[in-house]
């Protein structure tokens, strides 16, 4: 029999398929695992016991699913909305936005409002049209305070935002925001010989945006013929005043096209015998969804608001004016700013299913991915944009995360995900697969949402079918790919990431059989950074209590007559359970954590030295590096005992210490050809593992 020592310095590997499991010829097997179950990989290395999950509330309609959307209007305004079943719900910070108590009552510049003052002490909440069947398939784009919605089949809708409790839904108007000037009319001084018909309009334009408004109606004045002008002969075209405009443009006809004569800042133009300009033509109303035919995808590019996904043009794209987003007018000929339609040619129709802004536009539609821009870079209407076929595996229906210069999408099927990027070398985007060594996570499931948090750890939350969670902590540039996966006492159906503060906070919908019923819970993911024990909150849908000392602990309707865990003053208690929506702790405490257990789990890939498979081996003695933890996590023998790690004597004396180092743990091993090194954390405590090392004995076959 022969000894040696082997050591694990970095997880970045992630869970591993089992099927690699006879695979150490691959370099991702020394640094992958098992399993790795509620916890997570830092792009460090080192594996994480994920935060808990505090509860914010229950939506509004547990017996129908809902979903979450970000809204962020800076880093410091950002909530998340809860759709559901016809109507919307806001929550900022964890809470749901309540009505304040002097909600419509009398100010200095308004009369009391009897309908607003109704609502006091009530969740915001407005009426939408969205059905549960169609929150799945709804799409959107944020600028600024307004958040774009489309749903294929159903007119867009901006959703505005004027304050915490002023939410307003409405259809998008397709027109220029500056109207066009009205009583146009035109007159001519001069002789009446060999008369002929001129024809003008006017247009407004916006003293903000410079946005060019449509058409104002056209006017007809008799003049004589151009080439007979006299020197003192001339048409004045006058009009009324448009608020908000600076300037206005006075166009004529020729053969039926009207080309720019001129601009004016007063109400008043003469035309002195002015050669119309026919490249410079008015603009032509479009507009761009007629007969319901109504997008389904939309997003921002290059100062345009663009759509796709038409209800009876799947694979046609429009975009809007540059810097005029419900503007989608053109001119003929067409300039350079004009609103763009393009028709991506396909061999069979593929519905367009995201639009992605980059350095050019990413395509996906459900059988391909395309780029889409200018020959020279320029995304514009003259000359128009090209599509370029880049690969050929098409795209699900969840909206894809951006990372850095990466897409990250779900695969048509629903079940391998994938990264897109631009690759210097081919002048092409071009991915790979990030779920092949993780396919057991995939098998017989798909992704039905999915969120990115870019700090402070970069994890791709995605939320499976059949109610777990397959994490991926992502760094392209590092080489980073490393899946995990989450349960909880119940089942995950949505998720979306919001910026709180310094940290991109996850909320889930979690469905959930509380006391014989079945309930859907908004619950928020706390903060994994904690110094001390007390900070740590590692318990789903919990509470936390800061007070004075007490023994009994209200507020927990929610949990009623299930079993629950606390960490109690940095200590635990198991085994309690809610009653009438409360709890009752042994000793007084002034700082408690209550809420659901999980189980951290963390299993090494089958220890494997020099020509040792088929080889029994054993584990003797384990050596596990920690950093700022507590040392007390549990250590599971080949026969399945768990051993617990006595605490420290800084830890005994002090609840909120956390150690880190070395911490040594001897288990009764059993020889097997499959050894491994098996850690749990059983309890709401924080563990950070940074290593393992393990001392191993290898007997004959």
């Amino acid at each position: 029999m022969s000894e040696f020592v082997i050591e694990q310095n970095s997880f970045t590997g992630g869970e591993i398929s089992p099927y690699l499991a006879a695979r150490n010829d691959l370099a991702k097997y020394a640094n992958g695992l098992k399993s790795l179950k509620n916890g997570f990989v830092r792009e460090e290395g080192c594996v994480l016991n994920r935060a808990g999950l505090e509860l914010v509330g229950k939506i509004k309609d547990g017996g129908k699913k809902a979903r979450l959307i970000p809204f962020s209007f800076n880093t410091e305004q950002t909530y998340i909305i809860e759709a559901g079943h016809k109507y919307f719900r806001f929550i900022k910070d964890g809470g749901y936005i309540i009505y304040p108590e002097n909600y419509g009552d009398e100010t200095d510049t308004a009369p009391a409002d009897p309908a607003k003052q109704a609502k006091k002490g009530q969740i915001v909440e407005i009426e939408t049209p969205y059905t549960e069947s169609d929150l799945p398939y709804i799409q959107y784009a944020q600028n600024a305070d307004v958040l774009s919605i489309v749903k294929s089949g159903m007119p867009p809708k901006e959703l505005s935002r004027y304050s915490h409790y002023d939410w307003v839904l409405s259809d998008i108007v397709f027109e220029p925001a500056i109207k066009p000037p009205e009583n146009v009319q035109a007159k001519w001084t001069g002789s009446t010989a060999n008369a002929r018909a001129y024809t003008y309009l006017v247009t407004a334009v916006d003293e903000k945006t410079l946005e060019e408004s449509n058409r104002s109606q056209t006017v007809t004045a008799n003049g004589r013929y151009e080439g007979n002008w006299a020197v003192n002969e001339f048409m004045t075209i006058t009009f009324s005043a448009v608020q908000g405009a600076s300037e206005y443009n006075v166009y004529r006809a020729v053969n039926g096209i009207f080309g720019y004569i001129g601009t004016t800042t007063t109400t008043s133009f003469t035309d002195d015998k002015i050669e119309p300009d026919l490249t410079s033509t008015a603009p032509i109303a479009r507009e761009p969804f007629a007969d319901g035919d109504y997008p389904g995808v939309t997003t921002y590019f290059k100062q345009r608001k663009l759509y796709a996904n038409l209800l009876n043009n799947p694979q046609t794209i429009k975009a809007s004016q540059t810097a005029a987003t419900n503007n989608f007018n053109v001119s003929r000929p067409l300039i350079a700013a004009d609103a763009i339609t393009l028709t991506i040619a396909d061999k069979q129709v593929n519905e367009i299913r995201h639009l992605i802004g980059l350095n050019d536009l990413i395509v996906l539609t459900s059988n391909a991915e395309w780029k889409v821009n200018g020959a020279d870079g320029v995304f514009s209407a003259s000359p128009p944009p090209e599509a370029t076929i880049q690969s050929n595996y098409g795209s699900s229906y969840i909206m894809p995360c951006v990372s850095g210069s990466q897409v990250i999408f779900i695969q048509a099927g629903g079940s391998i995900v994938r990264d897109l990027g631009y690759t210097y070398v081919s002048d092409s985007y071009d991915g790979d697969e990030l779920s092949i060594f993780a396919k057991h996570l995939f098998e017989n499931k798909q992704v039905i949402d999915m969120a990115y948090s870019k700090e402070p750890y970069k994890i791709i939350w995605c939320v499976m079918s059949n109610g777990s969670i397959a994490g991926l902590t992502y760094n392209k540039k590092q080489e980073i790919c490393a899946w995990h996966k989450h349960t909880t006492r119940g089942e995950f159906e949505a998720v979306a990431v919001i910026r709180e503060g310094f940290e991109d906070v996850a909320y889930f919908i979690v469905k959930r059989h509380i006391d014989g019923e079945i309930v859907r819970f908004v619950e928020r993911m706390t903060s994994r950074l904690v110094s001390k024990t007390t900070e740590g909150f590692f318990v789903d849908c919990g509470l936390r209590y800061s007070g004075n000392p007490t023994k009994q602990l209200v507020g927990l309707e929610h949990l009623e007559n299930e079993d629950v865990i606390a960490l109690v003053d940095g200590g635990v208690i198991e085994n309690l359970k809610v009653k009438n929506g409360k709890i009752t702790l042994p000793r007084a405490a002034s700082n408690v954590v209550v809420g659901l257990s999980y189980e951290f789990d963390l299993e090494t890939l089958n220890i494997e030295g020099e020509q040792t498979k088929g080889i029994k081996k054993s584990v003797n003695a384990i050596s596990v590096k920690i950093e700022k933890s507590r040392e007390d996590f549990f250590v599971v023998g080949a026969d399945g005992t768990e051993y617990q790690n006595p605490r420290c004597i800084e830890s005994i004396n002090n609840a909120d210490y956390l150690h880190s180092g070395q911490v040594d743990s001897f288990v009764s091993s059993i020889a097997s050809t499959e050894a491994t090194i098996h850690i749990k954390q059983k309890f709401p405590l924080p563990l950070t593992i940074s290593s393992i090392s393990a001392t191993v004995n290898v007997g004959d076959k």
